[in-house]
């Protein structure tokens, strides 16, 4: 394992997973998973996995989209052109859009949800870093060869790791690099950025509220209601996220939970 001393986003994550595997194993393929998305189909996911080998092999970009069902204003979405034996070509990636234009990429039909699953080869990650982030990949790897290690895995220096810049791998290479490959993926995805994804994904009660830990919830419907230390009581509530833990407590309406970033960036300031 490799452990962050402090978060500095995604591409300082993958920029240190690539001269990881680089140092250890070689230009092999490596695949990034984010962590807070729930993929239920694990068979099929190989299989998708699967089906964008080749091209990661020849030295693409490779990320994973989902056909969108409905206009879901809360993902990112990818822009495909032209297809080969199930290899797709993307021509942009689009942030997440507002519900008019959601409803437009869903009739144009060649829009896809972007999963953040990425498939590539080492060399090629690294080639993109050098060519568009050189500061991210020189300070990460300024970082990595000054790490120290243990039974439980790699420490980076805390005051060399908080020097890398931080951005996400989004911005930094996947929106600016060329010729990026796109596998449909196969698998049930559920990106768990949202109180009403973890409402769709819980185990919810029959007026719809999903409850975790100690709370009493009385005509309360649509709700995520979770305490992580006290008592949390609450009643005639619909549609609303309440999360109590032993330091903080965030109350806001279901549907905006895009908020939830501005939170925790005011309390980082």
């Amino acid at each position: 394992p490799l452990f962050e001393p402090t978060g500095r986003n995604t591409a300082a994550a993958v920029a240190l997973a690539t001269l990881r595997c680089l140092s250890e194993y070689g230009d092999s393929l490596m695949l990034v998973v984010p962590s807070d998305h729930e993929i239920a189909t694990e068979q099929q996911f190989w299989r998708s996995v699967e089906n964008g080998t080749a091209a990661a092999r020849a030295g693409r970009l490779v990320v994973f989209g989902i056909k969108p069902s409905q206009p879901e204003t809360g993902y990112g979405y990818i822009e495909v052109a032209g297809e080969k034996d199930g290899i797709y070509d993307v021509s942009r990636f689009v942030e997440k859009p507002d519900l008019v234009t959601a409803q437009s990429y869903l009739t144009a039909g060649n829009f896809y949800w972007n999963t953040g699953i990425f498939l590539f080869r080492a060399s090629a990650m690294r080639d993109a870093f050098t060519a568009f982030e050189p500061e991210i990949w020189k300070a990460t790897e300024i970082a990595y060869q000054a790490a120290t290690s243990d039974l439980s895995g790699l420490y980076m220096p805390l005051e060399l790791y908080a020097a890398i810049p931080s951005t996400s791998i989004d911005y930094a290479i996947m929106e600016r690099a060329s010729h990026i490959a796109m596998v449909p993926a196969g698998f049930r995805w559920n990106d768990l950025g949202s109180w009403q994804s973890l409402l769709d994904v819980g185990p919810s009660d029959n007026d719809g509220n999903v409850i975790v830990g100690d709370v009493v919830a009385i005509d309360c419907e649509n709700s995520y209601i979770r305490s992580d230390s006290r008592l949390l009581s609450a009643i005639g509530l619909k549609d609303v996220a309440i999360v109590s833990t032993a330091d903080a407590t965030f109350v806001a309406p279901v549907s905006r939970s895009q908020n939830v970033k501005q939170i925790v960036e005011q309390l980082e300031r």
